[in-house]
């Protein structure tokens, strides 16, 4: 936007330090956010979690091994005459089959891929909104830079100005009224500056944490400007709501956790179900000591649990009452979009024709109009009110100019992101 100011600005501004970096275009720090900012990196560990889980629903159960000796002797040794015992060594395996019998694990299965599905899509929404955020205060930058060079530039020429209300004061041309006055406008020129330097601070450090930088780099700039030719009309409130409704990964992701809730209530039901472990066991008895030969020896049942009491009802009542819930929120979504694409496409319809108001060819006549009269004033043909008059207007002119084409180009990036595709390039 600096070259923009150059051109319809009254002179040039100042040479600015050399960046210690490029300025960013807007697809770079779009880039760079993908790539830096910790929360998408966050984002990203949440479906590596859902993976975890899924892994997690995947694996069999592993098998239980118990081993124990018993029947030993405690006050007296086991004889052929004082027989006891005999002494024995067993070893059990258990292996339950609950889990493929009533189709527990399948159950669970099901529910941890809707997860990754659900982690997914969520991940896509936090990047479609970081996207968002980075493209307002990208355009924030560019203003607030432009209103910074503005302001600097109102502030050199009033002191141009004073210059020549000076001059002629002390030349007896001119009144101390006159010269007193432009210092009052001279005063409240140097605190818009003041504050406009604060904003474009403020806005560079708002982008520079969305790229995920800490780090105070004095040359952190963007490129870009914001002269740009407008887009095309937004499309209808219903197209773009049914755009939206195919596209947002928000959605995307209330679909799918419905589905999940859905498939989880079959997990809580198959939870009912009772627990059922099968065990095979070896013993080797120790009978010598009472006359006989040692002996091996196999057994084999089978332990269940009798689902009586505990049927898992708490658990099934809260997933069917969460499923109902994901529900609730899926339809809340659909009526949040519906007014969130109403809003955005009055808004981009409102911007683009405040931001068609002011062309170059307004700012250029406005110019000339303040440097004519300030050249007549410099005569002696024209009062300082006419002065401070034209270069009001063409100030408020050129600011309106800026902050009707970086509303235009913030209403256009909020349009695609409620959207949920670039449908306006």
């Amino acid at each position: 936007m600096a070259s923009a100011v150059s051109e319809c600005g009254p002179s040039a501004a100042a040479p600015a330090e050399p960046p210690s970096t490029p300025a960013l275009t807007l697809d770079q720090a779009i880039n760079l956010c993908l790539l830096a900012d910790p929360r998408i990196r966050a984002g990203l560990e949440s479906i590596n979690q859902s993976h975890a889980d899924a892994l997690t629903a995947a694996l069999k159960p592993n098998p239980d091994l118990a081993a124990d000796i018993q029947l030993l002797p405690l006050t007296r040794p086991f004889t052929v005459t004082e027989q006891g015992g005999p002494p024995q060594f067993d070893v059990q395996i258990a292996y339950p089959i609950d889990w493929f019998l009533f189709g527990k694990q399948a159950a669970a299965l099901v529910s941890a891929g809707l997860g990754v599905r659900v982690a997914e899509a969520e991940y896509a929404d936090l990047v479609r909104r970081r996207v968002m955020e980075v493209a307002l205060a990208f355009f924030d930058v560019l203003e607030n830079r432009a209103l910074r060079e503005l302001a600097r530039q109102e502030l050199e020429n009033l002191r141009y100005v004073e210059a020549v209300a000076r001059k002629g004061v002390e030349a007896g041309e001119r009144t101390m009224v006159e010269l007193n006055r432009v210092r009052l406008d001279l005063l409240s020129s140097q605190r818009e500056l003041r504050n406009a330097e604060a904003a474009l601070v403020a806005s560079r450090a708002r982008l520079r944490a969305l790229l995920g930088r800490c780090d105070a780099d004095p040359g952190f700039d963007v490129a870009g400007t914001l002269d740009a030719p407008l887009a095309a009309d937004p499309p209808p409130v219903e197209e773009a709501y049914r755009l939206a409704i195919q596209h947002r990964p928000d959605l995307a992701a209330r679909r799918w956790k419905v589905s999940q809730a859905r498939a989880n209530v079959t997990v809580e039901e198959r939870r009912a179900y009772p627990t059922i472990k099968p065990f095979l066991g070896y013993t080797r008895q120790f009978q010598r000591s009472i006359g006989f030969p040692d002996a091996n020896s196999w057994s084999a049942w089978v332990e269940m649990s009798l689902p009586f009491c505990n049927r898992n009802q708490g658990n099934r009542a809260k997933a069917a009452s969460q499923a109902v819930q994901s529900q609730l929120e899926l339809e809340t979504g659909l009526i949040e979009l519906r007014a969130e694409i109403e809003t955005v496409v009055e808004e981009l319809r409102a911007a683009r024709a405040n931001a068609e108001l002011i062309v170059p060819e307004q700012l250029r006549l406005a110019e000339q109009v303040r440097d004519a009269v300030e050249k007549a004033y410099r005569k002696g043909e024209q009062t300082l009110l006419d002065v401070l008059d034209a270069r009001r207007n063409y100030h408020e002119t050129y600011r309106g100019y800026l902050t009707a084409r970086a509303t235009y180009w913030r209403a256009l990036y909020k349009f695609n992101a409620a959207v949920g595709k670039q449908v306006i390039r």
